[in-house]
């Protein structure tokens, strides 16, 4: 396989930089990808002084290559990492806030061995200084040269790249990339929705000789033959946010995500808490025929009490317009509708203009999958004591371990076929909302709240 051969010729010479990397060299350039005060410089500013505002990076981790005092051997990592620091050119030792931040803690990272070994190599990453000018740059122009000189080539091909998630993810897949300086090239495409450009993105990244491709399949099993063809052309594929087609680990290296259906029934089992008197729930989900949202709407069902109806299924394409027009048409047609599920917060905010819209109260208990800001601060703004959301965080995260996982292959670890992060809900409160990110931020991306700024300006 031509490619996986090339990408083998460069690991003995690119071990040492990354090592070196990984210690976050000043030549790296300046820029925090991880906290959340948009003050703070990459490397000084303790967790306790932005607890109030979300961790910022700290140049706590420590390099690849390196093995502090009682965690050099596998067994001894307080993560519950089983592979030694410096194994296949990764540390496993990240900032616990990282994880806080990112995954909610370290209680939903994978149960299985090396899957939570990849995750912890992944946010490790995230605590290295990058040039934010470069990923600024490479975001916005959808792909650039990284000036390493390194010879691997990674790109994302995304299905739909048209709503923030999807930018954020975008935004968290560069920055990672720019962690490993054996890679000199990044390329992003997007197929808005069009499955035959969907697939020929795919094809196009191959015939470039792309070493690592990510790409979340919209046009879910139409995506399978595209994705064998890369992996047999010796392109590591990873496809993310559950998206499990065709046979993980041999069409394509593997899939990364929640444990959707688990979700699902946690969606299921605080509806059962909140309307023990029974009542009507709706469902919301993403594009047509995405792989995510009937997999947790099945499971919610299945955990529903007998007495909870759910009166209503609409896609939304992951968006607040989608989500204004599928709420519309809903509340017109139940008016006292009791809950919603929805694994999007973003676009959420669309029903919750919907209720405005209709001069309805928001007397609901909604269960979303990720914690988006414009979905925090909207909530807010509402102050209705009767309506309740609880979330999960939005695993931008996944961009930077699909990268992270591929990586590993290319330097002979031994991937899984899934890498699967469990998840506990939170409630929101008073202070979910973030102030000191933009409007289109999110409190959970391991982006800096400075960065996040310059993407979306206000």
């Amino acid at each position: 396989m031509r490619k996986s051969t090339r990408s083998f010729a460069t690991i003995a010479t690119t071990l040492a930089l990354l090592t070196t990397a990984c210690g976050g060299d000043d030549d790296d350039a300046s820029g925090d990808t991880t906290g959340a005060d948009d003050t703070a410089a990459a490397g000084d500013t303790e967790p306790a002084d932005v607890a109030s505002t979300g961790p910022a990076d700290t140049g706590t981790t420590e390099p690849a290559g390196t093995e502090p005092a009682g965690t050099g051997a596998a067994g001894e990592n307080p993560f519950g990492a089983t592979l030694a620091e410096g194994e296949f050119g990764e540390s496993y030792l990240p900032d616990e806030t990282l994880l806080e931040q990112a995954l909610g803690g370290a209680a939903s990272l994978p149960t299985d061995d090396m899957q939570r070994n990849i995750a912890l190599a992944a946010v490790s990453r995230a605590s290295m200084e990058v040039d934010e000018d470069l990923a600024l740059e490479c975001w916005q122009n959808n792909g650039c040269e990284t000036g390493t000189g390194g010879e691997l080539k990674v790109g994302l091909a995304d299905g739909f790249g048209g709503n923030v998630a999807r930018q954020l993810f975008k935004m968290e897949f560069i920055l990672q990339a720019l962690t490993y300086p054996e890679i000199g090239e990044i390329a992003y495409t997007d197929a808005n929705l069009d499955a035959q450009k969907a697939i020929s993105d795919v094809r196009s990244l191959v015939a470039q000789d792309y070493d690592v491709i990510l790409s979340y399949p919209d046009a879910g099993e139409a995506l399978v033959p595209a994705y064998r063809a890369a992996t047999e052309e010796g392109s590591q594929v990873v496809l993310w946010s559950n998206a499990n087609i065709g046979e993980p680990g041999t069409d394509y290296l593997t899939f990364s995500g929640s444990d959707i259906c688990a979700i699902g029934t946690k969606y299921g089992e605080i509806m059962n808490e909140a309307l023990p008197d029974g009542g009507q729930i709706a469902f919301l989900g993403g594009t047509p025929g995405n792989t995510q949202s009937p997999v947790w709407q099945d499971c919610e069902r299945e955990a529903l009490n007998d007495n909870i109806e759910v009166v209503a299924v609409a896609d939304t394409s992951w968006t607040r317009q989608g989500a204004l027009e599928a709420a519309g048409g809903i509340i017109s047609q139940y008016p006292d509708l009791d809950g919603w599920s929805y694994d999007y917060g973003d676009a959420f905010v669309g029903v919750i203009r919907a209720y405005e819209a209709a001069g309805i109260p928001m007397d609901v208990v909604a269960t979303i999958q990720s914690d988006d800001n414009p979905m925090l601060c909207a909530w807010k703004e509402v102050g209705n004591p009767n309506f309740v959301i609880h979330h999960y965080v939005a695993l931008f995260t996944q961009g930077r371990i699909g990268l992270t996982a591929a990586m590993m292959k290319l330097q002979g670890a031994d991937v899984p076929p899934e890498l699967i992060f469990q998840a506990e809900l939170k409630t929101v409160d008073e202070n979910s909302c973030r102030t000191d990110i933009p409007d289109d931020g999110s409190p959970s991306t391991l982006i800096s709240g400075e960065l996040q700024s310059r993407m979306y300006p206000s």
